[in-house]
């Protein structure tokens, strides 16, 4: 395949692409394997890609000047502060994947595998340079970032009569990413300018940075012996990757007659969400579960140490309490400030669909003109969430940074999760 785009410089607006696949199937190729009870099915597969991509908006190359409306200077145009390489390309993934899938027992058994890796350079990223240029970053190609996992399905039909019919089914995906390398001068940047979420050479992307407690060295949170208030570190901390590891998908369908019942639940684990806007606020008001902890009185900062001159290291806090728990810390920079208070685990289940339907039988159908089927369904969605107990604020599939890269941050802004139920009644002609 070859695109074209008038995006980029007449030099690189072309860009080639080809992708090819191969696959065996044994059971066709091999007779020991045909007509016999076990192996229905088989097929090894394996394939190659490569594929390009533009994402930068129309005029990107071109010295542009925004509108402004100021309420005491009218409107007025401000020239981009942004510097857009001439030479930019478009970025570039190459990948490979290996699979096989096959069914088992006269369909009883149904199954795949796959394991894929892909390698994506030259992604358009916006790198940051001297204000004194006049301008605060130059948008250039650069960088490599990896993927590699797992994607696995099973499902199995124990039951298949003539009014009856059982199907189980699980599926199960792992991928991990890691930015190999991104400018020689740049290390790490907000993704989409986010000041949460960030990509950083040598680690997963989305990582989230910010603001932490000042620790000893056995992790333990460093609080004045006078006050018992705890201080920020000078450097901020890593503290895990928004992007989920693990995603698990289950689902259940059984049959009887003209009655179908299915379900779907989905798990995703191995990641880190955060809702520092969000618990900032609530901590404010006093509304939050954490300003209620110790019954808004005075309290010993969980897991602290304090410095012991006469011993000369830290040593575990156990009587040094806050001198203010209630309005005085919870609402305080020194609460607030430490972002990571409000960072958590994302991990959930979540019972994600319930679905009753029925099919009208064709002897009704029959009877009215021009309809071939007609069914009858009641749908259950978003039905009911499991989270750890560190999550006290949203559904974690809620991000305040909509559809970009900069996923894992929900604010106050975002509509709230809800439940949908309801019924649909289908007619085929």
């Amino acid at each position: 395949r070859n695109d074209w785009t008038s995006l980029l410089s007449k030099e690189n607006r072309s860009y080639f692409y080809p992708s090819t696949d191969l696959s065996f199937i044994p059971t066709d190729a091999i007779s020991s394997l045909k007509n016999q009870y076990i192996v229905d099915f088989w097929k090894i597969r394996a394939a190659v890609s490569k594929t390009g991509n533009v994402n930068i908006d129309p005029y990107s190359l071109l010295a542009t000047y925004n509108s402004i409306t100021g309420y005491s200077n009218g409107t007025y145009f401000r020239q981009s502060s942004s510097l857009v390489s001439k030479d930019l390309k478009p970025e570039i993934t190459k990948g490979w994947e290996i699979g096989t899938e096959f069914k088992l027992l006269k369909q009883l058994i149904d199954a795949s595998f796959n394991y894929y890796y892909t390698s994506t350079t030259g992604q358009a990223i916006s790198a940051s340079i001297a204000p004194s240029s006049g301008y605060t970053g130059y948008l250039l190609n650069t960088g490599e970032v990896t993927n590699k996992g797992i994607e696995t399905s099973l499902r199995v039909t124990p039951v298949q009569t003539k009014d009856w019919e059982v199907s189980i089914g699980a599926n199960y995906t792992h991928n991990k990413n890691f930015l190999k390398s991104l400018h020689p001068d740049t290390k790490r940047i907000g993704v989409n300018g986010s000041s949460v979420i960030y990509a950083e050479e040598g680690y997963a992307v989305n990582q989230i940075i910010v603001a932490d407690y000042a620790r000893d060295d056995q992790g333990r949170v460093i609080v004045d012996k006078n006050t018992g208030y705890p201080s920020l570190a000078t450097e901020t901390a890593r503290l895990g990757n928004t992007s989920p590891k693990h995603r698990l998908g289950l689902d259940l369908r059984v049959k009887w007659k003209d009655f179908t019942i299915s379900s779907l639940f989905e798990y995703r684990g191995g990641y880190y969400v955060a809702s520092i806007a969000q618990g900032g606020e609530v901590d404010f008001s006093g509304s939050s579960a954490r300003s209620a902890y110790y019954n808004r009185e005075r309290f010993v900062y969980p897991n602290s140490s304090y410095w012991d001159e006469a011993s000369q290291q830290y040593v575990a806090n156990n009587n040094i309490t806050i001198s203010d728990g209630g309005a005085g810390f919870w609402s305080m920079g020194i609460n607030r400030d430490a972002y990571s208070n409000y960072v958590y685990s994302g991990d959930y289940w979540k019972w994600r669909e319930l679905a009753i339907s029925y099919d009208i039988p064709k002897t009704v159908i029959n009877k009215i003109k021009g309809v071939q089927a007609a069914t009858i369904s009641l749908q259950g969605r978003n039905l009911f969430l499991w989270t750890p107990k560190s999550n006290e604020y949203t559904d974690p599939d809620y991000s305040a940074n909509g559809d970009n890269n900069a996923i894992g941050v929900s604010n106050l802004s975002q509509t709230p999760p809800t439940r949908y139920i309801g019924g649909t009644v289908s007619l085929t002609f």
